[in-house]
């Protein structure tokens, strides 16, 4: 566990009142390779074989946000939607799942600050939570009924266990409108294959990403810097 005390010392932050989703949230997660966009760290080209679209858009991103200081606002109904009902699937979950949940706003794997995770929660058994509530009900039923996730939404349970050194993470869907069966959930499992993935390419994209900084006559830590 990275000390609030350090985190406050290198970006000017304090984590324990970032609340997520709100400005100095959005500040600490700068430049920082986070679980909500594992899946693009993973993503490969044609055949298997060197960097996909996804993973050299998002390299630049990340670059871009240490250079600006800023990150591009994201909006839409699917968003809204989800940040409304996600307290209420939370408390729900704790009642069906008997599990007492406590929030936390980032999690950093390490010193560097490098990589984070913001889980949805964290169970008293030392699982983590991730809630997603989808906006139309077909997406439910497909999770409900077929088993369906989306790879994206596995990779970010994944890096999330990669980041917290967590056994277990439980995957939570939950759609107020149902009737009834509005909320079900699974346990997704260490995979540790996974985990060598992420051991081997973060740091190949970590450096990548300092290579680009430094040609620009960058480095990391500058997007915190006032």
């Amino acid at each position: 566990m990275i000390s609030p005390e350090l985190i406050l010392q290198r970006t000017g932050i304090d984590v324990l009142t970032a609340e997520q989703g709100g400005e100095d949230w959005k500040s600490l997660r700068l430049g920082v390779i986070t679980a909500s966009r594992a899946h693009a760290v993973l993503a490969t080209g044609r055949g298997g074989k060197g960097w996909g679209e996804k993973k050299k858009s998002y390299l630049m991103e990340l670059v871009a946000e240490v250079c600006t200081g800023q990150s591009p606002e994201i909006f839409g109904k699917p968003l809204e939607w989800g940040t409304e009902h996600e307290a209420e699937a939370r408390t729900l979950f704790e009642f069906m799942a008997g599990k007492n949940v406590s929030t936390e706003n980032i999690m950093f794997k390490d010193e560097t600050l490098r990589t984070a995770a913001s889980p949805d929660g964290i169970c008293s058994d030392s699982y983590g939570l991730e809630i997603k509530c989808p906006f139309t009900t077909t997406v439910y039923l497909d999770f409900r009924v077929n088993g369906v996730i989306k790879p994206e939404y596995i990779a970010q349970c994944q890096y999330s266990m990669w980041v917290t050194g967590a056994s277990g993470w439980y995957f939570a869907n939950y759609d107020p409108r149902m009737k009834r069966e509005g909320l079900h959930y699974v346990l997704l499992e260490r995979d540790q294959e996974t985990m060598t993935q992420f051991d081997e390419m973060v740091p190949e994209f970590i450096e990548a990403m300092d290579s680009v900084l430094s040609d620009l006559g960058f480095q990391f830590g500058e997007q915190w810097k006032v």
